[in-house]
């Protein structure tokens, strides 16, 4: 009894960590094995890439060791860095967070006209005291220069969880050339930083109308 009480406790906080992630319930269910590859070279390599990450995140950790999954509309990116982040939070107890840079974007605008929620302080503490942040559509709004909000605040929680040494994954449709315009050039830096890592999807989408 004392031994079913206590799977079931594990259960539940389980349950309760991957909830907590904020994947939506389309990508609940990603995992590598369903990614489909069709023997195709650049998404084995791509998979293969994001399944070592995970298999060996408890060496990632302690390096604080970043990947960036870059690559066109629809191909995947963020099926496996769900698969990822699942993953971890199983086997490794791991504390993660999905979340996409324009939703980062609105809860820190939000802040600044409320007094009654989370002041901006508060939300970047809690973005950088997770185990594996997942920053997802980066680089999908028109970057202004002079005038552009999102740069020097992706560039703020990227280099929070730098100091900290916690891992990041960013996920993009732009390259490695053009990422630097929308989270600035000093945080493209602190992502490749200690060995971080490209997963590149080169192939077009599988998806009609395209996602992410």
């Amino acid at each position: 009894m004392r031994d079913a009480a206590y799977a079931e406790k594990e259960a539940e906080e389980l349950n309760r960590d991957l909830f907590a992630t904020g994947i939506t319930p389309r990508f609940r269910g990603c995992t590598f094995d369903s990614f489909i590859t069709n023997a195709e070279s650049a998404k084995v390599r791509a998979q293969s890439i994001c399944r070592r990450y995970a298999e060996e995140f408890e060496g990632h950790y302690r390096a604080g060791r970043a990947l960036m999954l870059l690559g066109e509309v629809g191909n995947g990116k963020t099926h496996l860095a769900c698969a990822i982040l699942q993953h971890v939070v199983r086997e490794y107890g791991a504390k993660g967070l999905n979340v996409t840079a324009e939703a980062i974007m609105q809860a820190v605008t939000d802040s600044f006209r409320s007094n009654a929620g989370p002041s901006k302080s508060d939300l970047l503490a809690e973005l950088a005291a997770v185990d594996l942040l997942v920053i997802d559509e980066v680089g999908m709004h028109t970057p202004r220069p002079g005038k552009d909000f999102m740069p020097s605040l992706l560039h703020e929680v990227i280099d929070r969880r730098y100091q900290l040494v916690r891992p990041t994954i960013l996920i993009s449709n732009q390259d490695r050339e053009q990422l630097p315009a929308y989270i600035g050039p000093r945080a493209m830096d602190r992502l490749r930083e200690n060995g971080g890592l490209l997963a590149p999807f080169t192939w077009s989408s599988a998806r009609v109308g395209g996602a992410a």
